[in-house]
């Protein structure tokens, strides 16, 4: 699991990558709609279950950053190995909670395995904040339209990012 800290671009699967949530305006739906994708691709083994755990982490402090991002997560026995879905909406979701909000067109849904440290799950969400500050990414992630793209945008936003 170390190696999801340090390789964020190995636990995007492609099975999890959406480029168009058309229709979707909410985050709930989104969260909804990226968890299934991430069952589907055999990462969890209760999707609801793992939905469950992120909005209980939602009512613990904020998972939007502005810059028109949101990385919400969370911690479930459901998860079968750390994984993150990825959404993008042109036009934006509105991304709100108790700690505020505003609309995010970048969504990263990460998913944590129950018995994965605090300090490496720290780790993790440091890295992809960190990650997701870099202007240079966020607008290559806005506009590449393949998981390939996209995986080698991750790569280079990482080589900003190396501890």
């Amino acid at each position: 699991m170390e190696n999801f800290v340090s390789i964020l671009s190995q636990v995007i699967l492609p099975q999890a990558v959406d480029f168009e949530l058309n229709g979707f305006t909410q985050k709930e739906e989104v969260i909804e709609h990226l968890a299934d994708l991430l069952e589907q691709a055999g990462t969890l083994n209760s999707a609801s279950e793992f939905v469950a755990a992120v909005y209980e982490r939602e009512k613990q402090g904020p998972t939007y950053m502005n810059y028109q991002v949101a990385f919400p997560h969370g911690k479930s026995s459901s998860v079968l190995r750390a994984t993150v879905a990825f959404g993008r909406s042109k036009s934006g979701i509105q991304y709100d909670n108790d700690f505020g909000g505003g609309i995010a067109k970048l969504i990263f849904l990460i998913a944590i395995p129950e018995e994965m440290e605090a300090d490496t799950y720290i780790n993790v969400l440091k890295r992809l904040a960190r990650l997701l500050m870099q202007e240079t990414f966020r607008e290559e992630a806005l506009q590449v339209n393949s998981y390939e793209a996209l995986i080698a945008a991750v790569k280079r936003g990482e080589k900003l990012i190396q501890d």
